[in-house]
């Protein structure tokens, strides 16, 4: 069937869904710039990211010793520099150097773009590294299987050492990848013989019972990419001609979805009860596909809580790490700097979450695509979560104070000290110069005066000398506090240098200790509390949306059915004539579907 025409026929009937598929696919068909996306699929260690190596200008993918990641690789060729974008849990890195993208750094990202100036394959070619089947990890082959729907060509990779496996054989069977062209290429050609290679490429060709479109033996390790760039060449010749056979399966699946429509709004007409009892089972089969995503979601609850169960151990590691470590350092302002870690790792762990249970979900989902629960997936998987927002986490701690609560009265007792003192060095030296007997009266004198609190109020020499020395004091107190000042400033210090040496003491003897309590007291009592509480809110509000995104579709897709059946009712009611030319419409339509 022509894509041009099942696009017609499902815009004239109302299915909006199908019409939106069948548009994608003639773009494909016809766009000259389409990309020809050609998967690297092979068991681990088969020499895949080294091919890809061997192909680029930047040569800095890692080469995992173990299969590390579900990650997939997508790398276009071409451009006007070497770099990548990761995506991962709902957002787009950039990634300057492609050397930084180290396998255990990004084993949870979905999708890895690598852009590369090399032109040893066309720019509208874009090659892909997979993750390796003979990986111990189940995601891993779950990744692998839900991205081929994708591609338009396969690069079965193989080992010359190891020729093609069994679990090859049986993966190409279980998924049907016969549907698509498929090259063989041979790796590490250079361990071999020639005439061993020779051997191994003519004993594939006769006896693999995969249809292979062409063999090329290649030797990354050596540069030796000669057939590889004859294939790429053919590949090139062929694309249109690929695209077509590509898009001709996807138009094939189309025309089977349009045509089981197009039976069930005929068969309505012949059913017992006829339109009413049509749409009565069209809303049966609404709510059995709702009982099914309910199903769906209330499966994925213990994975939800082992999720909600590692954020959290990860939040209380990092936050108790964070804030130990300003507890213990010299700051300026202790709780600003608390606020700011307890607000960025909250905020970053619960996007992450919540970016998680939605991937989830969306797997879960996905992996329903070949069983009778089988549910779609065109709005769940563009989910906007960004109206989701992060709240509920406060701040009741006073790090600035802690240890501090004496500071005020230890300084004033200082700066009295002093100025004692300096009166006393003041006066010794004054009378220094009247002889060692002045001097000896004078220390008698301050002494009295300090001391002897009785004699100053029954002595009219003694309240004398009081007078004099208040003024000393004062006197002393007032230099001595614009010394305090000046030292602090030209120190960089916004207070004295006796608050700062005493703040410095206190803190060192009680600030840390009392920080270090306050904030395991904070994260025990407030933080990790409001932090799961806010898990339990996020989790419920991303399953709600994805379970009303999930029922959005299916009810979508239900609509335009019972929309259809109205509209044949309509016309059957009002003219026994439109309703015959409608179904004999819907016949031909029928008719066109599967002659074409």
């Amino acid at each position: 069937m022509n894509i041009d025409k099942i696009l017609e026929i499902a815009a004239e009937l109302g299915f909006s869904d199908l019409a939106a598929e069948a548009a994608n696919v003639r773009q494909k068909l016809y766009d000259e710039n389409s990309l020809l996306v050609l998967p690297l699929v092979g068991e681990f260690s088969s020499g895949k990211t080294s091919l890809i190596n061997a192909l680029t200008d930047s040569k800095k993918l890692e080469t995992a010793t173990k299969p590390t990641t579900a990650t997939i690789y997508v790398i276009h060729f071409g451009c006007d520099k070497c770099c990548a974008t990761v995506f991962e849990n709902g957002k787009e890195t950039q990634v300057d150097d492609i050397a930084d993208l180290k396998n255990d750094l990004y084993k949870d990202a979905q999708v890895i773009n690598v852009f590369d100036t090399s032109t040893k394959v066309p720019s509208s070619t874009v090659i892909v590294d997979t993750p390796g089947l003979s990986s111990p990890e189940r995601k891993h082959r779950e990744v692998l299987t839900d991205f081929l729907p994708q591609a338009d060509g396969i690069f079965l990779t193989v080992d010359v050492n190891q020729q093609i496996t069994k679990s090859l054989t049986d993966f190409f069977k279980e998924t049907e990848l016969s549907k698509r062209p498929v090259y063989l290429i041979i790796t590490k050609c250079d361990t071999k013989s020639p005439a061993d290679v020779k051997a191994t490429k003519e004993y594939i060709g006769k006896n693999c019972n995969i249809p292979i479109q062409q063999i090329a033996c290649v030797s990354a390790a050596k540069g030796n990419l000669d057939e590889m760039n004859a294939l790429f060449a053919k590949i090139q010749k062929d694309k249109n001609s690929i695209l077509k056979k590509v898009c001709e399966q996807r138009t094939a699946n189309l025309t089977k979805s349009l045509a089981e429509r197009i039976d069930q709004l005929i068969a309505s007409t012949s059913i017992d009860g006829g339109f009413d009892e049509a749409l009565r089972r069209q809303k049966h089969d609404l709510e059995a596909f709702r009982r099914k995503i309910d199903k769906l979601v209330d499966s994925m609850a213990s994975d939800i809580d082992d999720l909600k169960i590692n954020i959290s151990r990860r939040f209380e590691d990092e936050m108790f790490t964070r804030l130990d470590s300003i507890a213990v350092s010299s700051s300026q302002n202790y709780d600003a700097e608390a606020v700011n870690a307890v607000n960025n790792t909250s905020s970053l762990l619960l996007n992450d979450f919540k970016l998680s249970v939605q991937n989830i979900l969306t797997e879960k989902a996905r992996q329903t695509r070949n069983s009778d629960d089988s549910l779609t997936l065109r709005t769940i998987e563009n989910l906007d979560m960004n109206g989701l927002q992060i709240s509920g986490i406060s701040y009741n701690v006073d790090l600035n104070s802690a240890g501090h609560e004496y500071d005020n009265w230890i300084v004033n007792g200082v700066k009295v000290a002093g100025a004692v003192v300096a009166v006393v060095a003041t006066a010794g030296t004054a009378a220094a110069a009247g002889g060692a007997a002045a001097a000896i009266d004078t220390a008698v004198d301050v002494a009295d005066t300090v001391t002897d609190v009785a004699s100053i109020t029954s002595n009219q020499k003694t309240m004398s000398r009081m007078e004099q020395f208040q003024q000393n004091y004062n006197q002393q107190s007032t230099d001595l506090e614009t010394y305090n000042q000046n030292i602090g400033q030209q120190l960089g210090q916004n207070k004295g240098i006796i608050e700062s040496a005493v703040g410095w003491v206190t803190d060192k003897t009680m600030g840390k200790p009392q920080r270090r309590r306050a904030i395991s007291n904070y994260l025990n009592d407030t933080l990790m509390p409001q932090f799961k509480n806010e898990m339990q809110r996020i989790s419920a509000a991303v399953v709600d949306a994805i379970r009303q995104s999930l029922c959005d579709e299916v009810q979508d897709t239900f609509e335009q059915m019972n929309s259809a059946l109205d509209d044949l009712k309509r016309k059957k009611q009002q003219s026994q004539q439109e309703f015959d030319a409608k179904m004999s419409k819907l016949k031909e339509y029928k008719k066109q579907l599967l002659t074409n």
